[in-house]
């Protein structure tokens, strides 16, 4: 645990245990997580992951709308 100059308390695990608990309970979560090549062998192949990302992310978020 850590003071700031602001005397607020830090507690880092508790973010650390909010990202344990949206891997390990993604049906009680409001978040969720894309696991992703970080090296692609040619530029299209780039482009193709973007564009596959860019889509299951249109899929995956719904809008609130009041």
């Amino acid at each position: 645990m850590k003071v700031n100059r602001v005397y607020k308390v830090v507690r880092p695990m508790r973010t650390f245990g909010n990202l344990l608990k949206d891997l390990l309970r993604p049906k009680q979560s409001n978040h969720f997580w894309i696991r992703v090549k970080e090296v692609a062998e040619t530029k299209q192949e780039k482009e193709e992951q973007i564009f596959a990302i860019i889509e299951l992310l249109n899929n995956r978020i719904d809008v609130n709308e009041y």
